[in-house]
């Protein structure tokens, strides 16, 4: 279960709260402290350990109020001075800055035609807009999550066809080995035998010996990877030493039962 997350809108006169759900997909608004004194941060932050401490917080998500251009301007820096003190005060929970643009005009929409008092108006439009920073934080990292599973899935699956095509082997006396013309910087046409193709950290790679080569009892192996796919045709070029250096020992474990060295 992941633990939950605290959402707070700064402000000089009131702090809206937030809490995420024990799964941490969704939020709402907690509780509204009211800052008696601008300058003293002290009882706000008694009450805000207090919340961490019932709730079992791991995360606060503080909104950084950036301008519509980027830029940072007063607002943040108050910002900043309040996380510097709730991270002297709650050393062993983290604390992240969360852009906040937008958030309160979102929460002032929310309730526009809500009828409430001036002071609690103001209470539930700092508690809800405290909910939208959080809300928005959570989404950011669901997407972040789902994307990383997308990519781990996607590497699993090259990683189990690249054991597949191993397993397989090759064998060089069936002629069924797909065969490409390279040009060299001469312009120099030298046609190559592919003995296997691969993908690692999102980059095509082939594995290939010169035909003329292909019958060599050691055949030298050269490593090109693709750098750009058009329509009718793919461009590769060979690999620097960086970048062998990078596949060394996943290549020699794959070339060493077919007798070929690698360039």
């Amino acid at each position: 279960m992941t633990a939950r997350v605290l959402g707070l809108d700064y402000g000089d006169a009131r702090i809206g709260v937030a809490i995420s759900d024990p799964l941490g997909w969704t939020s709402r608004g907690l509780r509204t402290i009211s800052r008696k004194n601008p300058i003293d941060l002290s009882a706000c932050i008694i009450q805000i350990a207090d919340i961490v401490k019932e709730h079992r917080i791991e995360t606060i998500v503080l909104g950084y109020p950036r301008n519509m251009d980027n830029t940072e301007g007063g607002s943040c820096r108050k910002v900043l001075a309040f996380k510097n003190k709730l991270e002297a005060a709650l050393p062993d929970v983290a604390i992240e800055l969360f852009d906040e643009r937008l958030s309160t005009s979102r929460a002032l929409r929310i309730f526009g035609e809500v009828a409430l008092p001036g002071s609690r108006r103001k209470e539930n439009i700092d508690k809800m807009a405290a909910s939208i920073i959080l809300q928005d934080y959570l989404d950011l990292r669901t997407k972040q999550a789902q994307d990383d599973a997308n990519e781990e899935k996607s590497m699993e699956f090259n990683e189990k066809e690249f054991d597949e095509n191993f397993e397989a082997g090759f064998d060089f006396d069936e002629g069924e080995l797909e065969t490409i013309i390279m040009t060299d910087e001469d312009g120099n046409e030298i046609e190559f035998m592919v003995i296997d193709e691969f993908m690692h950290n999102m980059t095509n790679y082939l594995i290939m010996v010169k035909a003329e080569d292909a019958d060599e009892d050691e055949a030298e192996a050269a490593i090109f990877k693709q750098v750009s796919a058009g329509e009718e045709e793919y461009v590769y070029e060979e690999i620097n030493e960086e970048e062998y250096n990078d596949l060394e020992d996943m290549l020699k474990t794959r070339m060493a039962e077919f007798d070929i060295d690698i360039q």
